[in-house]
């Protein structure tokens, strides 16, 4: 796949407002309206992360409902909180990630409260976040987000591989590098939209695969900005469907072809000998029967 191309952020910005503006043609330009705890937040940021909005939302209820309250949750099994997040993506990982959250803030305040996460600064909240095991860049922008208010693009794999199809990150950038250099494209009160429409289009099943790195590299184009907007507008409007491989048929060896003809030509040797001999048995026998008379 080619380096993408460099863009100032003014360039930049423009790119973002077209991409928006189909986007939200798309799938709507109001944000789901969500006021939860910071806890909370942060179990429903597991949910959320590689998963549709909606699908999060149904898993995330499940998961308070099948259990008592959640020191129940920090208590069970990963298994028993896989089966609670039924057939949402990743959802082992997710139950693995959502028990280490829990142990981590029951160990560290003696009850599930996390809400002085609020009270701290963005650089000692994001520092705390880290401690957590197994915690993801995107569901540490997503609560520094959604809690803190901060000036932050929560992206996971999904929507970092989208924007790199989009020509706006480097094909080699991991996802907190390409969230740290998206924020220069974006102002602060248009970061929350455009994350969660991107996030939206990452996830969308009509487009599943159209923006995975192996199927990016076949198209050359890929990696230009501008034209990242016609691009978007084609596959909102006509989908996305795999090319189909077409294997060809490797020719059989030579030596083997002979000696298939050969074999063919000597079985059709061994009838024909067969089908004559017998109208000569036929004769033979007749001559004998006139002798006799």
């Amino acid at each position: 796949m080619s380096a993408t191309k460099k863009l100032k952020a003014s360039e930049k910005q423009a790119v973002v407002k077209k991409l928006t503006a189909l986007l939200k043609k798309q799938y709507g330009g109001s944000l789901p309206k969500a006021n939860r705890p910071v806890l909370e937040t942060l179990l429903f940021a597991i949910c959320f992360e590689r998963s549709a909005y909606d699908d999060a939302q149904a898993a995330y209820d499940r998961l308070l409902d099948s259990f008592f309250d959640l020191n129940e949750i920090r208590v069970s099994s990963v298994s028993e909180i896989e089966q609670a997040l039924g057939e949402l993506e990743e959802a082992a990982w997710k139950a693995l990630r959502i028990r280490e959250s829990l142990q981590y803030v029951f160990e560290k305040y003696y009850q599930f409260d996390f809400d002085g996460l609020r009270r701290k600064t963005l650089e000692a909240a994001q520092k705390q976040l880290e401690q957590i095991n197994h915690i993801t860049p995107f569901v540490q922008g997503y609560v520094l987000q959604q809690c803190l208010g901060a000036h932050v693009v929560p992206l996971d794999e999904g929507s970092r591989d989208a924007l790199v199809w989009m020509g706006l990150v480097e094909p080699e950038a991991e996802v907190q590098e390409a969230a740290d250099e998206m924020k220069s494209a974006l102002r602060k009160s248009d970061g929350p939209l455009f994350a969660h429409l991107l996030h939206s289009l990452a996830v969308d099943r009509r487009y599943c695969g159209a923006f995975e790195p192996s199927e990016s590299a076949n198209n050359g184009s890929s990696a230009d900005p501008e034209t990242a907007a016609g691009r978007l507008k084609t596959l909102l409007e006509k989908g996305y469907r795999k090319k189909k491989v077409v294997k060809s048929r490797k020719k059989p060896a030579a030596k083997a072809t002979t000696a298939r003809k050969k074999a063919t030509k000597g079985a059709a040797k061994k009838v024909v000998k067969k089908k004559v001999s017998k109208p000569k048995a036929k004769a033979r026998t007749r001559s004998r029967k006139v002798a006799k008379s």
